[in-house]
């Protein structure tokens, strides 16, 4: 984690372990990981580990969660 200059947190460029936050859509779910996809279209879902990813809880509940890496990684970054 990197400080501004107020001493606010924000993700420095080349911190792949740093944790991203994405609006996506589940549209499968597996005992160890959830087919997740950026927009309602399934031909752009990624399969996801859920040891790896965060979901949201009530209204955020499609609000994920996950190390840059992997959200770069599925191509979504």
């Amino acid at each position: 984690m990197t400080l501004d200059l107020f001493g606010t947190a924000f993700d420095a460029p080349g911190d792949d372990h740093s944790p991203v936050s994405m609006t996506m859509t589940v549209h499968d779910e597996r005992p160890a990981s959830w087919l997740l996809a950026k927009g309602i279209d399934r031909r752009g879902a990624r399969w996801v580990p859920k040891s790896e990813v965060r979901r949201g809880v009530g209204r955020d509940e499609n609000v994920w969660t996950m190390p840059r890496w992997l959200a770069r990684d599925r191509g979504w970054l």
